[in-house]
């Protein structure tokens, strides 16, 4: 037992023996054990009063007594300045986190689950034009006037960032990302990209140039190749370094040739056309190039789901698929099995789906698959005359229809590659577009029937 419970228990023993016996001289000790109980309630409570009265006196320290209400307080005190010290050293922590966010040249905004601004740093309010205090409560997307920053907001938790353009400064290019974090809430992070966008189309515009002069040049060398190949008095020893030099430069006209393709896609910064393409059209014609680049070699299976119908650009969307088609044929091996297939979701989005049973790709490859020039084999991709740019044209063109490529891959068991499409490019009826789909096919360009190019 304590000793703050023994110095209590022997006052209380000495007060109610004091009445008892006052009780007895007096004639009566059952009134003088009633006194005593009575003298005992009311120190007690004159005790607890003085303890609430020190409990709502901050800073003071707690009044010297002993016994258990002595030791209460005393425990209570040292808490109370544990607690205090803790506080002042959360106050110091958090005002060195609010000054290193706003030291920070990124803009930081801390969202509530509805999307509105709870807190902002300084790069914040300069970049997206917001008010420190006064815009605090206010919904963002109410703010920051931008066609697609409320649609990318409402999904940024898939991660995908999003550029704008700056609402305070013209010719000032904005990087968004959303984190999410704590109970519903989210930290946007803004970054000024300006610099980095300008060296980016400093590249489109020389990778751009470059083939364009390259184009009429390799025009040339390839038709007097292809003369040379075809002279019947050209000597033996010159038909085969003249045969290499033609593939050689082949294969150069078709990297020149979507070089152009993916500059083209990348100038235009708006969405594709919404014509009515008929899918189950274009994968027959798909089919027709990929069955002569296989030459019966692999067992291709077909499904095509009604409604077969997607709103698009015909010619970017035939580049993109034919260009998933033909990987899965070059390289699958001999005997393997291909599929093609296409169906709505529950969810009304669209999806093409291409399996095959080839060599698979190893999972630190995923990745960087969309990179221009990157190849997961590079020997193998040059053997099979691809020019690493076809997984890349797919992803552009994906990107311009609302779209995303979806890639699972396991090595020795064959890879698939989804391209999956917003409810509003896959009309629900396609009735009335299914007149119009003939249209669009004939009035666009004439697909490749070669493989444009291989991941």
């Amino acid at each position: 037992m304590s000793p703050a419970v023994t110095a209590d228990l022997r006052r209380v023993l000495l007060l109610l023996g004091a009445a008892s016996l006052a009780g007895l001289l007096a004639g009566s000790w059952a009134w003088g054990l009633c006194a005593g109980f009575a003298l005992l309630c009311a120190w007690q409570f004159r005790e607890l009063l003085r303890m609430h009265r020190w409990l709502h006196q901050r800073g003071e320290r707690p009044p010297r007594r002993v016994g258990l209400l002595g030791d209460i307080e005393s425990r209570l005190d040292r808490l109370q300045r544990l607690a205090r010290k803790r506080k002042k050293r959360l106050r110091k922590v958090a005002k060195r986190f609010q000054q290193a966010a706003e030291a920070n040249p990124d803009g930081a905004v801390i969202l509530e689950e509805n999307g509105a601004i709870e807190w902002l740093n300084r790069a914040a309010a300069r970049l997206l034009g917001l008010r420190q205090g006064q815009d605090h409560g206010q919904v963002i997307a109410n703010l920051v006037r931008n066609p697609g920053f409320a649609a990318w907001l409402a999904d940024a938790d898939e991660g995908e960032p999003f550029e704008l353009d700056s609402p305070v400064s013209d010719g000032q290019r904005l990087l968004l990302r959303a984190v999410p974090y704590g109970s519903g809430k989210r930290m946007l992070m803004v970054r000024d990209i300006t610099r980095l966008h300008a060296l980016e189309q400093m590249r489109k515009d020389f990778v751009a140039n470059v083939s364009h002069e390259l184009r009429s040049p390799l025009t040339v060398v390839v038709g007097y190749l292809e003369g040379m190949g075809d002279d019947p008095e050209l000597p033996q020893r010159l038909r085969r370094p003249v045969e290499q030099m033609t593939a050689q430069a082949a294969r150069m006209t078709r990297i020149v040739e979507d070089l152009l393709r993916l500059s083209r896609i990348e100038g235009d910064p708006g969405g594709a056309a919404h014509d009515a393409v008929s899918v189950r059209d274009m994968v027959d014609a798909i089919l027709r190039d990929a069955t002569r680049l296989a030459s019966g070699e692999h067992d291709v299976g077909v499904q095509v789901d009604d409604p077969c119908m997607l709103l698009g650009d015909y010619n970017e969307l035939y580049s993109a698929f034919s260009n998933l088609v033909f990987n899965a044929v070059q390289y699958t091996p001999a005997g393997g099995r291909i599929e093609v297939r296409w169906r709505r979701e529950d969810d009304g989005r669209g999806r093409f789906e291409v399996s095959d049973s080839g060599v698979g790709i190893e999972p630190h490859h995923l990745p960087r698959l969309t990179e221009r020039f990157y190849r997961v084999d590079k020997a193998r991709s040059r053997e099979l005359g691809g020019t690493g740019l076809g997984l890349a044209i797919t992803k552009h063109v994906l990107m311009r229809h609302g779209a995303r490529l979806e890639v699972r891959s396991e090595p020795g068991e064959g890879s698939v590659f989804a391209c999956v499409f917003p409810e509003e490019r896959v009309p629900a009826a396609a009735a009335a577009e299914a007149e119009g789909a003939g249209d669009a096919a004939g009035d666009a360009e004439l697909p490749p029937q070669a493989p444009e190019s291989a991941a």
